[in-house]
């Protein structure tokens, strides 16, 4: 029995980098390579026929990134460091048929944007500065660049310096696709600087531009703006009762943006109760619904007791996904995690997760508590996941509560799998249905493997990518699954 054991996994070994999951999903692995744990990976990006992996350096106030490419075979076709002193990073895109990095630079005078194109075969290439703003009484400007491109052209928002006890003011960079600015507008907030700012500049589906500011005031405070010009609308999010806790967004078929989220008890910062809400192009507000989280849910995860003690919402619950079906239905979900002790350890612990779904006008269905105990010591493996493109509402979590079994991990998970993966679709009427993923990682030195949670192109169309660790957390493998 040990020799068919021993032969089994020597053709693991060596069997071809691409194996199907049970539910018919195809998986591509790519060769093995070190991995730092002072590193964290940022995105992916199927360019040229090749697969781009760029990770970030944790703790570093400097643009610090480790590059890997792969052929279109997964094998490894060029690596190399990039380290740049004193810029700061920004954001890395994959547009206008290149792979640009984003960085930007104080000279103590100026804050200057600077872009990088890559070459797959060397390195990147020479910076060009792209746009400059004066510091202020010692206060710089920042940068965030929009995921995508509309019209040949990429929008960029400058947060401009912070100014104690004046109005914000912040200003949108058209680019092209010679990262030249074609237009510049200036915009002045009727809402005071705060020394810090969360902006995001939304993209709807017909290439209109919003920002979304939040920042916290007894609570949290969220705006939307239609940019483009420079006297702009502001409309305050709120709810009629209750704070908003967290939010999301997408743009629907109409080019409506939807906006949904989850607000607080008052008892405490948690989640007692969700929302949905609807602005038409002009941010005229025509759709607005808000419902308490249902006793099914609460005391899936609460006892009665700790209902009593300290209110009725769910604390330690971060909103994780908003999303469309193939038919518009909309599904929100939030995750428990919480870093926690126990006999001198720490360790990163979920109770699962709940998820919400509204039908394509925004009325709430149903709500569905998926209960787990996962936990580890290392944040790299808990978390639910999703796929890109993926026709029906489906998320994949690692099964940590394997990890106890003394036995080890059950056959149906697999070969040389860390925890094992759950596959979790839910029925039309909200119940939930688990699989175990049949995934036979390709072993190096009979290691054991298990996904990290999180894609590395969201925002892209087509495969989706992840990280494969192994258990010590010093190898890794790219992922791609179709």
């Amino acid at each position: 029995m040990k020799f068919i054991f021993r032969a089994l996994i020597f053709l693991l070994i060596n069997l071809p980098v691409n194996f199907i999951f049970s539910q018919g999903l195809e998986l591509s692995f790519s060769e093995h390579h070190p991995f730092e744990n002072d590193y964290k990976p940022i995105s992916c990006f199927n360019y040229n026929s090749s697969h781009i992996l760029f990770q970030q350096k944790q703790k570093s106030k400097y643009c610090v990134l480790k590059v890997n490419i792969f052929n279109k075979s997964l094998k490894s076709a060029n690596y190399f460091n990039a380290e740049f002193t004193k810029e700061s990073f920004v954001g890395i895109r994959n547009i206008f048929d290149n792979i640009i990095l984003f960085t930007s630079i104080n000279d103590g005078t100026n804050t200057i944007l600077r872009s990088r194109y890559l070459d797959i075969n060397s390195t990147f290439s020479p910076p060009k500065d792209v746009y400059s703003k004066p510091n202020k009484s010692g206060y710089s400007s920042n940068f965030k660049i929009a995921n995508k491109v509309f019209e040949e052209h990429i929008n960029v928002l400058v947060e401009l310096p912070f100014q104690s006890n004046k109005n914000e003011d912040l200003m949108i960079l058209k680019l092209n696709s010679s990262m030249k600015v074609v237009n510049e507008i200036y915009n002045k907030l009727e809402l005071k600087f705060k020394s810090k700012r969360d902006n995001r500049i939304l993209i709807s589906n017909n290439g209109q531009s919003y920002l979304l500011k939040q920042y916290w005031n007894k609570g949290n405070k969220f705006y939307i703006y239609k940019l483009g010009k420079e006297i702009i609308k502001e409309k305050e999010i709120k709810l009629t009762q209750r704070k908003i806790a967290a939010l999301d967004y997408f743009f629907n078929s109409k080019n409506e943006l939807v906006l949904s989220g989850f607000y607080s008890s008052p008892v405490r910062y948690n989640y007692e109760g969700f929302f949905l809400l609807k602005y038409d192009e002009d941010l005229d507000l025509i759709h607005k619904n808000q419902y308490l989280l249902s006793e099914n849910i609460v005391k899936s995860f609460k006892s009665s007791k700790e209902i009593k003690e300290k209110g009725y919402g769910l604390d330690k619950f971060i909103l994780k996904d908003f999303t469309l079906d193939e038919t518009e239905n909309h599904f929100l979900l939030a995750e428990h995690l919480i870093k926690t002790s126990s006999k001198n350890e720490s360790f990163w612990k979920s109770n699962g997760f709940i998820l919400i779904k509204f039908n394509k006008n925004g009325n709430y269905i149903w709500g569905c508590p998926v209960v787990k105990d996962q936990k580890n010591k290392n944040l790299n493996f808990v978390g639910i996941f999703s796929l890109n493109e993926n026709k029906s509402i489906q998320y994949f979590f690692n099964e940590l509560s394997n990890l106890e079994l003394r036995k080890g991990i059950p056959a149906e998970y697999g070969i040389l799998n860390y925890s094992g993966t759950t596959s979790i679709n839910f029925s039309e009427s909200g119940l939930p249905n688990e699989k175990p993923m049949a995934i036979n990682f390709p072993g190096k030195e009979l290691e054991k493997y298990a996904f990290t949670p999180k894609q590395l192109n969201p925002y892209e169309k087509g495969p989706s990518y992840f990280v494969i660790l192994n258990e010590k957390m010093d190898n890794f493998m790219l992922g791609i699954v179709k």
